[in-house]
């Protein structure tokens, strides 16, 4: 699941260390450069509405990459059954004891921790009632306000319709990474886990949680075995090792490799982190360094913040470093014609407008042609969910009327009650797992087909921009931002209500009087029935979700394809327009202006310069 790595130097990680007090900034730690990146951004955005009205998209799409980046945090979610101290481990990791432990029943409630310099509770509600929102310290009061929430003797069995909870947290680690607590594998209700299932494909990687006591079992070895293809990197940690000598951990760490590998199908270059969360909470209150040491969770820390730097801060720091750059030449274009077009005579600006204009109307034919391709990519993605849904329908309902008659069967005395109850049990965890696996299967078509027609709207957009150029006699500079598609999405929690009740049971003191054969036959019949409108309705649920996400990603595709085609075009007329109507009308400030456009030349220059040497910092410049 995870690559070899090699050891990270001490010095590269400040929030590895026991205290937050001990920072040092003069290292460059990936969230240090990302946050340069933030305010870089930030700051061109706002030069650049200074610019004037036509750059305006200009300085929406830089404030776009600042929020993408600035929200582009290493998501890890955290695993585990209850009682393997998951939540002692993120109290650990955050400095002081928040979440509330498994001593205290927990409702199958995620909770999202992320970075704020105060602490703060936002709960999230499955219908439209407002968040609730509160702040305070310390924290004892958020743990307080938690258990209000999260437990079942505050909240049983969700009864307060809770989505998920966030927590806001000074903790330095959470400038990088959002940590995710998920409801306990295995818990009561089984579709929890299948929600969980889920929503692993939307994180970065995941701590899988395991004990000293008691040993791993069924549920979570089957839980392991079908995470392997939703996730990418899981980092396994035993934890509880305080409870064992040091050649009992030795032992247990081999023991549990030999399972992990033989039973879950888990890489043998697997590692597994030995720690003591209860140990490594109490160093970082009383600030021991030796004793964060001793709990193993330096070690846990220092492993993941190399993986982050080198699986997704780089890559998302350099893909939007590409991308920031491409749009600064991209104004820079827009200047030298600006200032081209003052230079040109009259008659030979018209000309070339004219010649512009051509390459407009072609461009504007390709449009309306890429749009029909789309459609029909669309489509044909509706076609395949349309096929999965028929495909599926008839297996799963079978599968519930094979539920129903084992239910009869094991229940005589009251059999169709029984049936009824087996069935609304077991219709959400298996409506889960249909929606989990038709999501993947239909976003991995989305991305393939859209991918294709990134390239030709890419190719598109560049055309005209290498026309300008051409015409107007201005270095071309090609696009380094790459012409991938990428689903971008905010990892979220996302809750249905699967329609698991039967209809009223109709003609009950009629059959009181009827043979117990007859009796039965009529029950199995009524629940073929209703399995089969229960089916029905919730298959017309998942289908109408699935085709929402795909009418937005392929309408949203369309949408930036329009845009961004007519910012280039706008842009473009713009700079010419402009410049003719100054030299038609204000003659004498043509000198002045050509002064101004060429310091806002010289800004965008420097601005270029200063970000490729953001990426040279760590001795490698990913822009050459």
């Amino acid at each position: 699941m995870t690559g070899p790595l090699k050891d990270p130097s001490p010095e590269q990680i400040p929030f590895g260390k026991v205290c937050d007090s001990e920072t040092d900034p003069g290292t460059h730690t990936p969230g240090s450069v990302a946050t340069n990146l933030v305010d870089l951004l930030h700051r061109e955005c706002l030069r650049i509405e200074g610019f004037g009205s036509r750059f305006t998209l200009h300085a929406q799409q830089l404030r776009e990459m600042e929020h993408r980046l600035a929200e582009g945090r290493f998501h890890l979610a955290v695993l585990g059954q209850v009682k393997r101290g998951k939540s002692t481990l993120i109290n650990a990791i955050l400095g002081e004891d928040i979440l509330p432990s498994s001593v205290i029943p927990l409702t199958a409630i995620p909770t999202f921790i992320h970075y704020g310099e105060e602490r703060s509770l936002r709960v999230r509600y499955k219908d439209n009632r407002p968040d609730t929102v509160m702040k305070g310290e310390p924290s004892s009061w958020m743990r307080k306000q938690l258990i209000g929430f999260v437990s079942e003797i505050s909240n049983p069995k969700n009864e307060k319709g809770i989505l998920q909870v966030e927590i806001s947290h000074p903790a330095p680690m959470l400038r990088d990474v959002v940590l995710i607590d998920t409801p306990g594998i295995g818990s009561t209700f089984r579709h929890n886990t299948e929600a969980t299932l889920n929503f692993l494909p939307q994180c970065d990687a995941a701590f899988f949680i395991i004990s000293a006591d008691p040993p791993i079992t069924d549920v979570e070895l089957e839980f392991l075995k079908t995470i392997r293809s939703k996730i990418g990197s899981v980092f396994f940690i035993l934890n509880k090792v305080d409870y064992l000598a040091p050649d009992e951990q030795e032992t247990a760490i081999n023991f549990y490799h030999d399972v992990l590998v033989t039973s879950a199908g888990i890489e043998p270059s697997v590692k597994i982190f030995p720690i003591s969360a209860k140990n490594g909470l109490r160093a970082r209150e009383e600030c021991n360094p030796k004793l964060w040491e001793e709990s193993g969770l330096l070690g846990v820390i220092d492993h993941l913040v190399l993986f982050l730097a080198r699986e997704k801060i780089w890559v998302l720091q350099e893909a939007i470093a590409r991308k920031a750059l491409d749009l600064f030449h991209d104004i820079l274009l827009q200047l030298q014609l600006e200032i081209r077009s003052l230079e040109l005579p009259l008659a030979e600006l018209d000309r070339r407008l004219i010649l512009f204009d051509t390459k407009v109307s072609e461009a504007e034919q390709q449009r309306i042609h890429a749009h029909d391709i789309l459609a029909g990519d669309r489509n044909r993605v509706r076609d395949l969910l349309e096929a999965r849904v028929n495909e599926q329908r008839e297996p799963l309902t079978l599968h519930l009327q094979r539920i129903a008659e084992n239910a009869m069967a094991g229940a005589p005395e009251m059999p169709e009650l029984a049936a009824r109850e087996a069935v609304a049990a077991a219709i959400p965890s298996l409506f889960e797992h249909e929606l989990g696996e038709m999501t993947e299967r239909i976003a991995a078509q989305s991305t393939v087909r859209l991918s294709g027609h990134q390239r030709r709207a890419t190719e598109l957009i560049e055309s005209v921009r290498k026309t300008a150029s051409e015409l107007f006699e201005i270095p071309y500079h090609a696009p380094e931002g790459g012409q991938g598609y990428e689903m971008v999405r905010k990892p979220s929690w996302v809750s249905y209500t699967w329609e698991n009740s039967f209809s009223p049971v109709s003609g009950e003191f009629i059959e009181k009087i009827l043979p117990v054969g007859m009796r039965e036959r009529r029950a199995r019949n009524r629940l073929k029935g209703q399995i089969s409108q229960l089916v029905t309705h919730n298959f017309e649920n998942l289908r109408w979700q699935t085709l929402q996400n795909i009418e937005s990603s392929f309408r949203k595709f369309r949408t930036d394809l329009d845009t961004n085609l007519a910012q280039t075009i706008n842009a473009t007329h713009d700079a010419i327009r402009t410049a003719r109507i100054l030299r038609s009308e204000q003659s004498d400030r043509i000198s002045g202006t050509i002064t101004l456009l060429q310091a806002r030349i010289q800004q965008i220059d420097d601005t270029i310069k200063q970000l490729k040497s953001m990426q040279e910092v760590h001795g490698e410049d990913p822009l050459s």
